[in-house]
């Protein structure tokens, strides 16, 4: 349940600035599904270490999130 929270609280953070996965992922050039499934609380197919935390990092910068907040809280709830 507080993990799938957390995807809602960055799906709403990413709709009030207006920016589609699909951006975000040209940004960043990570997968829009990846996203797509962290909105939904899966991180099944997400890359472990250090690859996890810059991409949570860049999602966080993209929809105006805090990065540092953001990966602690993503690391907390997906060890």
């Amino acid at each position: 349940m507080m993990t799938r929270s957390f995807g809602a609280r960055l799906r709403t953070a990413r709709e009030r600035k207006g920016i589609g996965l699909d951006a975000i992922a040209q940004n960043t050039k990570i997968n829009a599904a990846l996203f797509d499934a962290l909105e939904q609380g899966d991180t099944s197919r997400w890359p472990s270490g250090i690859f996890r935390r810059s991409f949570i990092r860049a999602y966080a910068n993209a929809v105006g999130l805090d990065p540092e907040t953001t990966v602690k809280e993503f690391q907390e709830l997906f060890p």
